[in-house]
């Protein structure tokens, strides 16, 4: 063998090596590849609740927000179809074409939920009805016997609210529950929505609803007139009467469940479980939701921020079953307190995939543009 031939030779035989290696490489970290994948934590799903009032006064409001949703990876719209707050805007008034319930003013002529659908036929993006139910001033103004009562003062009278004048009524009165279903089935049958998520189907406290329909109610079923029960006073009297409640909210759920196509997704807002005043135990219709979406805005209530993941999360968790948990995020937080959140919802809470952001006022490019941010971030 001369030289140039044993070079040639030795050249072939190193570029070989080196392709071997190369390749042997390559397949050695892509072996590697989806343990290091499974470290990494994935974005969370970005859903906004999006309160229309605030929002949308015309078509090109709508345009222009989902064209800002769809720039920043927004996953779903829930869209409030239904006044939920007392105000310039009265609680029960639409913001879709109802043939059942008025209007809300200024809307007329504007069906925002169909503007909204048509916005985002050709995007990824969902739309979910956010459909508030027993804070309802069109109902509590449409028959005498449908507010929500309770003793006050040693008086029964209206539940108004505990800061300012609002609407309620009672979530067990057979009506009452008729009435908000119709709106719920006719937005349903009406619009293509992929989800609706129920609101205020609860009570604020113990001592409502004390009207004559409900007392009679609980009478022929446990001998006691719930008149005359201390609500100030833990006890096996007042958990009865507070079981009686929450199955009687848990019924109407499932009825809901049962009168929307059987394909839509239904969710609800909760509150804290602890808040066992209010009767709304999501373990009791667990198995008829695919969502919960629980609000643990410790600001709200003065609480440490580790009340967020320690408490109200947690007991979420006991109480969900099998659905899933869509936590309703306040958008006002500082990025150290996202960063807490999430460090521990990441590490605690795997199952937890979506979040869903809630702003009171007008939703922001630069907002959105924020919200998207953090939900990429993994904080390790």
């Amino acid at each position: 063998m001369n030289s140039l031939h044993a070079c040639a030779h030795l050249n072939l035989a190193a570029w070989l090596s080196a392709l071997l290696f190369s390749v042997i490489g390559n397949l050695s970290q892509a072996s590697e590849a989806p343990a290091q994948l499974a470290k990494t934590p994935q974005a969370y799903g970005i859903e906004v609740i999006v309160r229309t009032g605030e929002n949308f006064q015309t078509e090109n409001d709508v345009w222009q927000f989902v064209e800002a949703a769809v720039q920043h990876n927004l996953t779903a719209i829930n869209l409030l179809v239904k006044q939920d707050e007392d105000g310039a805007i009265g609680s029960g008034t639409t913001f879709y074409s109802s043939t059942i319930a008025p209007s809300a003013p200024g809307y007329e002529r504007f069906d925002v939920l169909q503007t909204l659908l048509n916005a985002t036929q050709n995007t990824a993006i969902q739309v979910i009805a956010w459909m508030p139910q027993f804070h309802d001033q069109v109902a509590a103004k449409r028959h005498r016997d449908w507010p929500m009562l309770a003793v006050q003062q040693g008086q029964v009278q209206p539940y108004t609210g505990s800061r300012q004048k609002e609407y309620f009524v009672n979530p067990l009165h057979p009506d009452v529950q008729a009435y908000e279903l119709s709106l719920i089935k006719e937005v349903t049958s009406k619009y293509k929505v992929q989800g609706v998520m129920l609101d205020w189907i609860r009570f604020d406290n113990y001592n409502m609803d004390l009207s004559d329909w409900t007392r009679q109610q609980f009478q022929k079923l446990h001998q006691t007139d719930p008149l005359t029960l201390d609500f100030s006073t833990p006890g096996a009297a007042l958990s009865q009467w507070n079981e009686y409640r929450t199955l009687g909210v848990a019924k109407y759920v499932r009825q809901v469940r049962a009168d929307v196509p059987a394909s839509m997704r239904l969710g609800v807002y909760i509150l804290p479980p602890e808040f066992l005043e209010v009767a709304q135990d999501a373990s009791k219709f667990n198995s008829v939701v695919q969502s919960l979406g629980p609000m643990c805005y410790f600001n709200d209530w003065q609480f440490p921020i580790e009340w967020f993941w320690s408490s109200c999360l947690s007991s979420t968790v006991a109480n969900a079953g099998k659905a899933e948990i869509v936590p309703a995020m306040d958008s006002k937080l500082t990025d150290a307190q996202y960063a807490q959140i999430f460090t521990r919802m990441r590490a605690d809470y795997p199952q937890i995939k979506t979040i869903s952001w809630f702003y009171h006022g007008k939703w922001t490019p630069e907002l959105m543009a924020r919200i998207a941010q953090l939900s990429q971030l993994s904080y390790k």
